[in-house]
């Protein structure tokens, strides 16, 4: 229905996924000193472990992150082509997806190093499209 767009499955969601909304809320709206690409992959991974939202969850945690790069400056006109790195490292995307739902310092690791390895594929690709471009004008 129009009136539970954008509102979290089933109406309001547990308590302690609602702590975990409120918690990353609190970070996308100022409320951390880490790094843009460290925000990104929490504000995905998060997204991704809780699936607050009907439908397809991972194409909503992949938007909320690339709009959280666009937001802090990381890649302020959304060139970085970091889905083509999920794409590209699929059986470690999902993995790595699982192992920071599990909250371990493990996980989460495992989780920055395939969203940083991600975000350098991306750049790969924007690189290597620009020098198509160079090489063609």
């Amino acid at each position: 229905a129009e009136d539970a767009l954008g509102r979290p499955a089933g109406g309001a969601p547990d308590e302690p996924a609602a702590a975990r909304l409120d918690a990353l809320s609190a970070l996308v709206t100022g409320g951390t000193s880490v790094s843009p690409l460290v925000l990104a992959a929490v504000v995905h991974g998060e997204l991704l472990a809780l699936r607050p939202f009907a439908g397809p969850s991972g194409v909503v945690a992949r938007a909320a992150a690339r709009l959280t790069l666009l937001s802090t400056g990381f890649d302020p006109r959304g060139l970085v082509a970091v889905d083509v790195g999920h794409r590209e490292r699929e059986p470690e995307y999902a993995g790595a997806a699982g192992a920071f739902a599990t909250g371990t310092p493990d996980g989460v690791r495992a989780w920055l190093r395939h969203y940083t390895a991600a975000i350098e594929v991306g750049a790969d690709q924007l690189t290597a499209v620009g020098d198509e471009v160079l090489a063609a004008g």
